[in-house]
């Protein structure tokens, strides 16, 4: 039997109601890298309610965003919704409910382009401070009107890990600029990242192998790591 549990290390906050019992074998950590400021300004709130009274095309990539709009509106507005699988997705469902038609895709590039074939020449796009140019650039090749509303903001929350986990898990870009800004990393440690662009990102920093998620979603991230360290015993 190993003398210490396998630990793992997430970067952001766990949906530990989607996910089964911990083992007894493993130690989770989890440190939010990243801190999501919501934009408070009134003008912004007040954009927002004449956009619910409008029937347009809106786009979301982040389930920060739509807990946000949800958060300033009284009425579900009758929209016409893009969006993100799985994290993003699931906030939009928990709040028009299942049986409202979302258009989804599993990355930014595949969204813009179904957007574009549907024929859409104006959208909204609900977004954060450190959105990636993947969508709106797509979207603004194709001629389509873009209307870009900042929502909240992503700020660095570094912190100083003294003892290196077995595994890390990693779910954006912003997040890996935050953790790599103060810490660096053994080879022996496993890297999960949720998405292409957030392994991309690594690349930057480590030449640590990454496993990336098929999955935009932390419940799946969470689940193979915890498969990993299951086969993967401490020494």
């Amino acid at each position: 039997m190993p003398d210490r549990h396998y630990t793992i290390l997430s970067t952001a906050s766990i949906p530990f109601e989607r996910i089964p019992r911990i083992p007894d074998s493993i130690d989770l950590r989890v440190i939010p890298f990243i801190e999501i400021v919501p934009r408070d300004e009134e003008s912004l709130k007040k954009q927002i309610d004449r956009l619910a009274a409008e029937q347009t095309a809106v786009v979301f990539t982040s389930a920060h965003a739509v807990r946000w709009v949800k958060n300033r509106l009284i009425k579900k507005p009758d929209w016409k919704i893009y969006c993100i699988r799985y994290e993003t997705r699931r906030a939009l469902t928990e709040w028009f409910g299942e049986k409202y038609e979302l258009k989804t895709a599993d990355n930014a590039l595949v969204l813009s382009d179904q957007i574009v074939a549907d024929g859409i020449r104006d959208i909204v796009f609900f977004c954060g401070d450190q959105r990636m140019d993947i969508l709106p650039d797509q979207l603004k090749k194709h001629g389509l009107r873009l209307n870009e509303f900042i929502v909240y903001d992503t700020k660095l929350n570094p912190v100083v890990i003294e003892n290196s986990p077995d595994a890390i898990l990693f779910f954006s870009p912003t997040a890996v600029k935050s953790f790599f800004s103060m810490n660096q990393l053994p080879p022996s440690t496993t890297i999960f990242a949720m998405g292409q662009t957030t392994a991309a990102s690594l690349k930057k920093y480590t030449n640590n192998p990454v496993i990336v998620s098929p999955e935009a979603d932390k419940t799946f991230v969470m689940n193979m790591a915890l498969e990993y360290a299951g086969t993967h015993p401490v020494i």
